[in-house]
């Protein structure tokens, strides 16, 4: 027992107890540094929370990255789908009963560097990155998980796990992760698969689609359509779904698009094109998700909130915020970052002293990294290519799924792009566009269909496209249970019923 305290100890990891967390106290978390590069200055931070219903040698892990560029993976563990969420004053925890730890170890990394509590012991403020140092880093930080912090994993099957920009971190490091496996190299040759939530994986496509999106959730009106569809044709297009609307826009970084309003056509789409975040009317994350206030106004809000509180219970919160009961969509992120930059907290997860005495504050995403990002690979095909066609394990499966009212990353571009993956590899329909279904109750959840195909290694690779009704672009938060359903499905079988019901642990000992 001692000599195991002291290797987690010497090995930089360490069990936390977090503050506030009253609910759940036999909560398994462990944190840590992980190696971003040979020289060891960039030090990537991580949560690791073990399976609650399986012990964690026979539980999968699941390794975690939030996109961005720029965002924070404790995003995706204390907004999304781990254990525990933040109160709305920031000082105590909840518990998420749709987590997904309950049959699987998790993982959460904060990648790049300077991103939450991840940083560059050389270099203060060090926010350039691009996709492939990105990449890199993120395949030296996990060699160096199994290898060196947690060689308990070395046996466990693993997935890879992203949302947004995690579209491109996910193909690309898993494509270094499946060649490193065929030439022996990688220390856990258990690579059972890839997911993707809502992901940006071909800049043009997404841009593209997001006007078909919008046309078609009424965000202009038919007349103007008419006249969109006569003057954005270009040339080779076989219906408006082919147009390259691109042509009638300008970028600078291949994330952020505006209209070339000189041209007929970019005056008439400039209203179906998302504006910077200050600009915008409605949820860029949910269109259909709405805010009632601004949490950096004043009088401060949440003082305010927290008088009624006293008087009137937790009812004080029902639509105040916005249209979710709750309004969690509209303060979720402010209660997170109060709580992360509690000192106590930092205390209780080990952050590097060094982090803590650069006068750093913890914040959701990074400005300063999404400014400094290049994005060198636009379309993320050639990476899905290496995967499919370097991969020598028995089976491999992928699963790239879309909350259906998100305008950042939407379904339809997500949809052609792997129709277009599927057609070039030659893969097979077997499962054509049907429904699944949440719960007993059987509520439709969403649609999916199923790609498959095996490469001339003979690995089977299967390739889901699953939608999920009425969600955004956080998917786990805004469709808990769904998602959870979802989710298990997914990595406890290699042809995943997504309609199988879960049955609650609560119930079950009743």
């Amino acid at each position: 027992m001692f000599l195991q305290i002291f290797l987690l100890f010497s090995s930089g990891v360490f069990a936390v107890k977090l503050p506030g967390n009253s609910v759940l106290p036999k909560l398994k978390l462990t944190t840590g540094y992980l190696a971003g590069n040979s020289e060891g200055n960039w030090k990537l931070f991580y949560s690791l929370i073990e399976a609650r219903d399986l012990p964690k040698s026979k539980a999968p892990l699941l390794i975690w990255f939030n996109g961005g560029p720029g965002c924070t993976s404790l995003g995706g563990m204390f907004e999304e789908f781990g254990p525990l969420y933040p109160h709305f004053d920031g000082k105590t925890l909840f518990e998420n009963v749709n987590s997904w730890y309950h049959k699987s170890n998790l993982l959460f990394i904060e990648s790049p560097i300077g991103v939450g509590f991840s940083y560059d012991t050389k270099k203060a403020n060090n926010t350039k990155a691009d996709d492939m140092t990105t990449a890199k880093m993120n395949f030296y930080a996990i060699t160096n998980f199994f290898d060196k912090k947690h060689p308990e994993y070395k046996n466990n099957e693993f997935f890879i796990g992203t949302e947004s920009y995690g579209g491109v971190y996910g193909p690309m490091l898993s494509s270094l992760i499946i060649e490193s496996i065929a030439n022996k190299l990688f220390p856990n040759e258990n690579f059972k698969g890839l997911m993707i939530g809502n992901g940006f994986m071909n800049s043009k496509l997404t841009q593209n689609m997001q006007i078909i999106w919008g046309v078609y959730h009424a965000r202009t009106h038919v007349d103007e359509w008419e006249e969109i569809k006569e003057k954005c044709r270009t040339k080779g297009a076989k219906d408006v779904d082919n147009y390259d609307f691109t042509e009638f826009m300008t970028t600078s970084n291949n994330m952020d698009w505006t209209a070339n309003n000189s041209t007929e056509c970019g005056l008439l789409i400039d209203t179906l094109i998302a504006k910077p975040f200050e600009e915008l009317t409605y949820d860029f994350y949910n269109y259909y998700q709405v805010c009632y206030v601004n949490m950096t106004t004043t009088p401060d809000p949440y003082k305010e909130t927290l008088k009624k509180i006293k008087k009137n219970g937790i009812q004080a919160l029902l639509n105040t915020y916005g249209t979710n009961p709750l309004g969690m969509s509209c303060w979720l992120d402010s209660a997170l970052k109060k709580y992360l930059n509690r000192k106590d907290v930092q205390k209780s997860l080990k952050i590097d002293e060094l982090w803590r005495t650069r006068d750093k504050e913890w914040n959701i995403c990074s400005s300063d990294l999404y400014e400094n990002y290049t994005m060198t690979y636009n379309d993320m095909t050639p990476f899905f290519s290496r995967i499919f066609e370097n991969n020598t394990l028995p089976n491999f499966r992928i699963l790239l799924y879309n909350g259906d009212i998100d305008t950042a990353c939407n379904y339809l571009a997500d949809q052609y792009f792997a129709r277009n993956l599927a057609r070039l590899h030659g893969f097979k329909k077997i499962i054509k566009h049907s429904p699944w279904f949440h719960s007993e109750m059987k509520n439709l959840a969403g649609f999916y269909l199923r790609y498959e195909s095996p490469n001339s290694n003979r690995t089977r690779i299967t390739l889901d496209v699953l939608t999920v009704k009425g969600a955004g672009h956080f998917v786990p938060f805004d469709k808990p249970a769904e998602s959870y359903q979802m989710f298990n499905n997914f990595i406890f079988s290699q042809n995943p019923n997504y309609s199988k019901p879960i049955i609650s642990s609560f119930f079950t000992k009743l």
